[in-house]
């Protein structure tokens, strides 16, 4: 049977004084969503409660007390999963009072089949706005101070006015709270598809900088001539194009680039607008102007990419993740460095190929990058900045044909050949004259076995056996 909630309660026993449905799965419920777990309260005894309800859905009890540090009991089964916490309070009105938002305080009386609403929550949630229940929310738990952004993110809601104000206020708190729950919420606010007005708010009411605040000295950091804002605005705009090119992949690249592109970019969408908020925050500490007042960053994405490590590494970010944002940032200039290359004739299609061998899968979440990158520099779009958009297209094909290169044949040689042929030792140098082969033959370079054995015997002829061939 279907309770007026809109909920089967089936899986609760008869008797139900005493027991209430609350927080995000009233609010799911009233929004017309099922949950993704049942929260429930009681005054009475949590583990026989748990037991009926095991029992009844054929489920198993399993105590979170120690991983949620507090009291939960959890039932899984293969139908739901019900998580039940005790009243703490003398009421559920006193319960509700403590929790962070309004639409997250209501409850649902399952005996009296009422719901309990004392802050207003009813009225937010059809509203859209997110408000805190109390100022003393933040203090009591700052993680909701990003919580905030992340349900209005997610939800498409309004943060209202009071509760902007006092998240401003308690910005730095937010050092008080394990990285892993600060990363946990970015990464489901970075995920959505319109996350960058709410970036921005989270600049304004200053928690951005109190989570990141490696961006502070990129405020007023002056770039040179091909940029229109100071380091910290130019990233924020890189994150809103990023995330504006990732949301329009598919109309605006899929002729470029297969399905499965598509779907590993879109896969790597929050962190690409991780890296794209973090690219440059390793310019003030290597900005220089030479005698003739330009402005130099030399340098810059290296060092950046080792702040970015020490953040991931803070935030708790996972090996892959950490992986992902390190290659994104430290790589994100090569692009323009190629097209600049390219322009002068300096570089071929081995250096195309050599940053396809660098980045592997990350190629188009990087070029992406290097497109936001480029849109961001200034409010109108500069002729030299159309080109190398043209040229970003143009390496997105030839991702695409050096993928079906790759998949086409494998290497012309291998180490094998360097020790039976030419007699090598095996050493780091294997490494490199294979690497060189191999780019080789994917820039078109080199298409036969013979061939390749002869450029070989060419370089160490030239260049001795101890030497690299040339990259």
């Amino acid at each position: 049977m279907t309770d007026a909630i809109g909920l089967d309660l089936n899986f609760l026993p008869a008797e139900r004084n005493g027991i209430y449905l609350v927080g995000g799965t009233v609010r799911d419920l009233l929004m017309g969503t099922r949950p993704a777990d049942i929260d429930l309260v009681t005054g009475n005894d949590m583990a026989g409660l748990a037991s009926a309800i095991a029992g009844r859905c054929r489920g198993r009890v399993v105590d979170l007390g120690g991983k949620k540090g507090f009291a939960v009991l959890r039932v899984a089964s293969p139908t739901l999963i019900v998580d039940i916490a005790p009243l703490e309070e003398q009421t559920i009105e006193a319960n509700l009072v403590r929790r962070d938002f309004t639409f997250n305080a209501m409850a649902y009386d399952v005996e009296k089949r009422r719901i309990v609403d004392v802050t207003g929550g009813r009225s937010d949630l059809n509203d859209k706005i997110v408000r805190m229940v109390s100022e003393t929310a933040f203090a009591d738990d700052p993680a909701r101070l990003i919580r905030a952004y992340r349900m209005a993110t997610v939800l498409s809601f309004k943060i209202d006015r009071q509760t902007r104000d006092a998240i401003g206020r308690h910005a730095h708190l937010i050092d008080r709270v394990a990285g892993e729950r600060i990363w946990s919420e970015l990464m489901k606010l970075f995920a959505t598809s319109a996350s960058s007005p709410f970036v921005h708010n989270m600049t304004e009411d200053g928690l951005l900088t109190s989570i990141f605040p490696e961006l502070l000295p990129t405020m007023g950091c002056m770039q040179n001539r091909f940029h229109q804002y100071d380091v910290f605005e130019h990233s924020l705009r890189t994150y809103t194009q990023a995330e504006a090119l990732i949301n329009n992949a598919g109309q605006h690249l899929g002729h470029l680039v297969t399905e499965d592109e598509l779907a590993n970019l879109a896969a790597n969408g929050a962190l690409i607008k991780y890296s794209a908020l973090l690219h440059d925050v390793g310019k003030p500490a290597t900005r220089k102007v030479d005698a003739d007042g330009r402005v130099h960053f030399l340098g810059h994405a290296g060092h950046g990419a080792d702040l970015v490590d020490t953040i991931s590494r803070r935030l708790r970010l996972s090996t892959l993740q950490r992986k992902t944002a390190d290659t994104i940032v430290r790589n994100h200039i090569r692009p323009l460095s190629l097209f600049l290359a390219m322009q002068n004739d300096a570089s071929g299609r081995r250096g195309i190929v050599r940053l396809f061998n660098r980045v592997d899968h990350l190629a188009v979440s990087l070029i992406v990058h290097a497109m936001a990158d480029c849109l961001a520099k200034h409010a109108v779009l500069q002729p030299k900045d159309k080109s190398f958009l043209a040229f970003c297209e143009r390496l997105m094909a030839d991702y695409t044909e050096f993928r079906n290169r790759q998949a086409a044949s494998p290497p012309l040689i291998d180490g094998n050949d360097l020790i039976t042929i030419f007699g090598l030792v095996p050493s780091p140098l294997f490494k490199q004259i294979l690497r060189g082969v191999e780019e080789r033959r994917l820039s078109g370079d080199l298409s036969t076995r013979d061939e390749a054995l002869a450029f070989v015997k060419g370089h160490l002829a030239t260049f001795g056996q101890d030497e690299p061939p040339d990259d």
